[in-house]
C-alpha cells in the first residue's frame, strides 16, 4: 500500500510538471477561483440580510436596492466564473497537447524492438484515451479543489460566525462524508486501470480488423471478426460498468449523509429559532450555507474519480515515456563518411531479448560495389542480418563495421543517410505520389523526382494517374496497385542516392512483366552501389557477386551461383524447388 501511494504521488508530481510552463495562467485562474469561493459564501450572507433586514423588517427601500444589486452581483460572479473556466481549459488543452507531442516524439525515437513488444492498439490508446482522461482531470481537479475547497472553507467560517457551537456539532457530518470517499478511491482506481487496459485491447482488435479487412472478406470471416470484437467490447463494457457502479454508488451515499445532516440541522436549529436563540435570517443563512457546502463536498467525490482515472492513465503513459531505446548513440559519436572499402560482420550473434539467438556467429565481408544476396528459408534470419546494418537492432555479440569503423560508434544520421531500404511490405503515406517519392529528401525538385521515378520504371503509370505526381495515393497506398506501390518505394530509394542498398524481397509483389521492368531498373541502380538483396526467388539473385545461404541463423555456405550448385545441398534444394515451380 505504501508503495502504491508513493507511486501515485510520483505520477501526480510528473503530471503537474506539464502545467508548470503555464504557471502564470494557473495563478490567475486560482485567483479567480478564490474570488468565486468567497462570492459563493457571500451569497449566504446576502440571504441572511434580506430575510432579517428586508423581509422581517418590512423595509421596502432596502427591498428595491437589493433587487437591483442582486443581478449585478451575479453578473460579476459570472464574469469571474467565465475567466477562470477559460484559463483552466486553456491550461488543460496546452498541457495535454504537450503530453501528446512528447509521447509521439518519444515513440518515434524508440527502437524497433519496442514495437515488437507493444501492440498498436495500446499505443493508440495511450495517445487518445489516456491523454483525454488526463485532460479532463486537468480541467476538473484544480477547479474543484481550489474553487469548491475555498467555497467550503468560507461557508464553514460563515457557519461558525453565525453559531459556532452549532457549527461544531454540524461538522461531524462533514467528517463522516470523508470516509466513503477513501473507500471508493481504492475501488475506482482498480476499476479505472482495468477499463483503460480493456480500451487498449479494443483498439488493438479494431486496428487489426481494419488492416486485415481484405483477408477477412476473402475468407468469409466477417462473423468471426464480429464475434471477436464483441468479446473485447463486452469486456470493456463490464470494466467500465464496474467503475460507473462505484461512481454511481458514491453519489447516493453522499446524498444520504447530507440528508441526515440537513435533517439534524433543521430539527436542532429550528428548535432554537422557535425558542428565540437566533434570528430567522441567521438560521436560514446557516441552513443555506450547509446546503451550499454539500454540493462542493459532493464534487470532491467526483474529484476522486477524475484523480484516480488520471493517475491510472498517467501510469500507462509514463510507462511508455520511461521506455528507453535499445539502439542509442555513444556520447561522442563520429560522422561516418560515404562507403569507400567494405562492410564487415564480425562474429555477430543477435536475439530479440530472450535466450535464443536468431542469428549466430555471422562472419561476412561485403566489398564496395558488390551485390550480396541472402537466401534461405523463412525465419532463417536473413532480414535480421540486413537490419543490423542500419542499426535497427544492435547485436548482443560481435560487431558490424563499415570501412573499419564500428557502426555503434558513429552517428545514426550519418549511417542511415547512406543506406536505402526497400521492403516487401511497402509503406506509403496518405499523401501525393510526389511527397511519397521525396519522403527521405523533402527538398528535392520536380525534375529529380521524375528522374528517380523513371529509373524505377514508375513514371509511365504515374503520368496516367488523375493528377499525375500530385495524385493522393490513399491510406497505405490503397489507390495504387501492389506493383505500383513497390515501384514508388524503389523511386524513393533511388532519389536518396544511397551508397548502400537493402532490398528485402523488393520484387516479390510484382507480376512477371513488372518484375522484369523493376529488375532492369534495379540492375541499373546497383551500379557503383553496394547492395544487400534478400530473396526467396533465386532467379532474381543468380547474378549476385556473392550468394550467402542462411539456415537456422547461421551462414551455411557462400559463393557464386554456379559454385553453390556444385557444392551446397541446401542451395541445390531451394534452387531445384523453384525451378520445378
Amino acid at each position: 500500500m505504501k508503495k502504491n501511494s508513493k507511486n501515485d504521488f510520483s505520477i501526480f508530481m510528473r503530471l503537474t510538471e506539464y502545467v508548470k510552463p503555464y504557471s502564470w495562467k494557473l495563478v490567475q485562474s486560482l485567483f479567480y477561483m478564490a474570488i468565486l469561493g468567497g462570492l459563493n459564501a457571500l451569497t449566504m450572507w446576502i440571504l441572511k440580510e434580506v430575510i432579517d433586514n428586508v423581509l422581517v423588517a418590512k423595509n421596502y427601500r432596502m427591498l428595491v436596492i437589493t433587487a437591483i444589486a442582486i443581478p449585478l452581483f451575479f453578473f460579476i460572479k459570472g464574469v469571474f466564473a467565465y475567466i477562470q473556466a477559460y484559463l483552466i481549459f486553456s491550461i488543460a488543452q496546452k498541457a495535454t497537447a504537450d503530453i501528446r507531442d512528447g509521447l509521439f516524439t518519444h515513440l518515434q525515437r524508440l527502437s524497433l524492438d519496442f514495437y515488437t513488444r507493444k501492440s498498436t492498439g495500446n499505443i493508440i490508446a495511450n495517445l487518445t484515451n489516456d491523454v483525454n482522461v488526463i485532460q479532463i482531470a486537468y480541467q476538473r481537479v484544480p477547479g474543484t479543489f481550489v474553487r469548491d475547497g475555498l467555497t467550503v472553507f468560507f461557508l464553514i467560517a460563515f457557519l461558525f460566525y453565525l453559531h459556532w457551537q452549532f457549527a461544531l456539532v454540524s461538522m461531524t457530518a462533514f467528517i463522516l462524508a470523508g470516509y466513503p470517499m477513501v473507500v471508493f478511491a481504492k475501488k475506482m482506481r482498480s476499476a479505472s486501470k482495468e477499463g483503460q487496459s480493456r480500451m487498449a485491447a479494443l483498439y488493438t482488435r479494431l486496428q487489426e480488423a481494419m488492416y486485415g479487412i481484405v483477408v477477412t472478406k476473402a475468407f468469409c470471416q466477417e462473423q468471426r471478426e464480429i464475434e471477436r470484437f464483441k468479446v473485447e467490447n463486452i469486456g470493456f463494457y463490464h470494466a467500465i460498468m464496474r467503475l460507473l457502479r462505484m461512481e454511481a454508488l458514491s453519489s447516493p451515499v453522499m446524498e444520504l449523509i447530507g440528508g441526515l445532516a440537513i435533517a439534524f440541522i433543521l430539527w436542532y436549529g429550528g428548535s432554537d429559532v422557535i425558542n428565540g436563540v437566533w434570528t430567522t435570517g441567521s438560521f436560514f443563512a446557516f441552513l443555506g450555507a450547509a446546503l451550499s457546502a454539500y454540493r462542493p463536498l459532493k464534487n470532491f467525490a467526483e474529484l476522486n474519480t477524475y484523480t484516480q482515472q488520471a493517475l491510472s492513465a498517467g501510469e500507462r503513459i509514463f510507462e511508455v515515456l520511461d521506455s528507453q531505446p535499445s539502439v542509442i548513440e555513444v556520447s561522442a559519436p563520429s560522422k561516418l563518411e560515404r562507403l569507400k572499402e567494405s562492410i564487415v560482420y564480425k562474429n555477430v550473434s543477435f536475439s530479440y531479448g530472450d535466450d535464443s539467438y536468431v542469428i549466430r556467429e555471422v562472419n561476412l565481408t561485403i566489398k564496395k560495389g558488390q551485390v550480396v544476396a541472402l537466401v534461405g528459408p523463412s525465419g532463417a534470419g536473413k532480414t535480421t542480418v540486413a537490419y543490423l546494418l542500419p542499426r535497427f537492432y544492435d547485436p548482443q555479440v560481435g560487431s558490424v563495421e563499415i570501412d573499419g569503423k564500428n557502426i555503434c560508434m558513429v552517428t545514426l544520421a550519418s549511417l542511415r543517410d547512406q543506406i536505402g531500404v526497400v521492403t516487401q511490405d511497402v509503406v506509403l503515406f496518405n499523401e501525393t505520389v510526389r511527397n511519397n517519392i521525396a519522403y527521405g529528401c523533402p527538398g528535392s525538385g520536380m525534375d529529380e523526382i521524375i528522374a528517380a521515378a523513371k529509373v524505377a520504371n514508375a513514371d509511365e503509370f504515374i503520368q496516367k494517374l488523375p493528377q499525375k505526381y500530385d495524385t493522393v495515393v490513399g491510406e497505405r497506398g490503397v489507390l495504387v496497385s501492389g506493383g505500383e506501390k513497390q515501384r514508388i518505394a524503389i523511386a524513393r530509394a533511388v532519389l536518396k542516392n544511397p551508397a548502400i542498398l537493402i532490398l528485402d524481397e523488393a520484387t516479390s509483389a510484382l507480376d512477371a512483366e513488372n518484375e522484369k521492368l523493376v529488375q532492369e531498373a534495379l540492375e541499373r541502380l546497383m551500379i557503383d552501389r553496394t547492395t544487400l538483396v534478400i530473396a526467396h526467388r533465386l532467379a532474381t539473385i543468380k547474378r549476385a557477386d556473392i550468394i550467402v545461404v542462411v539456415d537456422e541463423g547461421r551462414i551455411a555456405d557462400s559463393g557464386k551461383h554456379e559454385e553453390l550448385l556444385q557444392r551446397s545441398k541446401l542451395y541445390n534444394k531451394y534452387y531445384n524447388l523453384q525451378v520445378r515451380e
